[in-house]
């Protein structure tokens, strides 16, 4: 990823919620500098969510689309919007000022436009929901599922809630034991102390019972991605991913001894699969991902008098 490229970041307003916008900046932010920030749509409508707060906030300038055609067409606007975006692109692409674009939409008529730009030796990033159809996705460089990457991260939201909770809970106790210990040659002041100690008690269970619930609760949103079938708008099952490495990649990559370096895996698991991310299945990095399946070893390499630590992998 070069942090220094320019990149143009065109948006669809009547196919993306602004649930994800936060997302979609923090994700652009790892490949390089937007210089151009378009939203498009028709922003009286009613079915559109971004708001002008959203606009002011992120430097999106909006490009309004009013429908040309009868309100009888159902996607009359939406098709208006979408020719006005991919127009932009090509004016943008022959300006010469932009080393790359992110089209987020989960829409397939951008699928030539995807492939159109990365002809011209753009870096072509896609953003958009799980539905997003398989020709849209592979037509991107890189493309990123924004709902998914939300679910994971509401997870993780959720769980470091619950580490918060405990540790105030631990810390609780500790009090209580400390004033037990304190107090033990004065018998009324211990048994207030162990009745003050019940009552923290049963307040910490009741904070512990609400963190508890939003665990499930995100867990059962994990479940919920995990269990839905295995088709082409869905991510890539992991098991069909080490079947992969193990047949394909790791016989090419691999030195005398099976090992072979995880960043060169990672590398051509994102050219086959260009909505591949270690975060679509619950893990922050590709290291972690593979550390918790069963058929790989993954060991640590420093690079010499450097601090930076590389990762090996080889199949058991």
């Amino acid at each position: 990823m070069n942090q220094d490229k320019k990149i143009a970041l065109l948006i669809d307003a009547e196919n993306i919620s602004r649930n994800y916008r936060k997302t979609i900046m923090t994700e652009l932010a790892k490949y390089g500098t937007t210089t151009y920030r378009r939203i498009y749509g028709d922003f009286t409508s009613k079915t559109i969510s971004w708001t002008s707060e959203d606009m002011l906030k992120y430097s999106l300038t909006p490009i309004q689309q009013y429908s040309n055609t009868s309100h009888n067409n159902k996607n009359a606007g939406k098709n208006s919007s979408d020719i006005t975006l991919v127009i932009d692109a090509m004016d943008i692409l022959y300006s010469g000022n932009v080393e790359g674009f992110c089209i987020v939409s989960s829409d397939s008529d951008f699928t030539k436009l995807a492939s159109r730009l990365r002809e011209a030796g753009m870096l072509v990033i896609g953003m958009g929901e799980e539905k997003t159809p398989l020709a849209f996705r592979k037509s991107c460089e890189k493309f990123i599922l924004l709902d998914v990457l939300n679910k994971s991260n509401d997870k993780k939201q959720s769980q470091d809630k619950k580490k918060d909770a405990d540790k105030k809970t631990d810390k609780a106790d500790k009090k209580v034991d400390k004033n037990e210990k304190s107090d033990k040659q004065h018998d009324k002041t211990k048994k207030t102390t162990k009745k003050s100690k019940g009552a923290s008690a049963e307040d910490n269970l009741t904070a512990e019972q609400i963190e508890d619930k939003i665990e499930k609760q995100a867990e059962q949103i994990s479940e919920d991605v995990e269990e839905k079938p295995d088709n082409a708008t869905t991510v890539m099952p992991f098991d069909s991913i080490t079947q992969l490495i193990k047949t394909e990649i790791l016989p090419e990559l691999a030195n005398e001894d099976g090992w072979a370096s995880l960043a060169d895996i990672g590398n051509w698991l994102y050219k086959l699969y260009s909505d591949f991310d270690s975060r679509n299945y619950g893990f922050n990095k590709l290291s972690e991902l593979f550390k918790s399946c069963d058929d790989f070893e993954v060991k640590p390499q420093s690079n010499g008098d450097s601090n930076v630590i590389y990762y090996l992998i080889r199949q058991k």
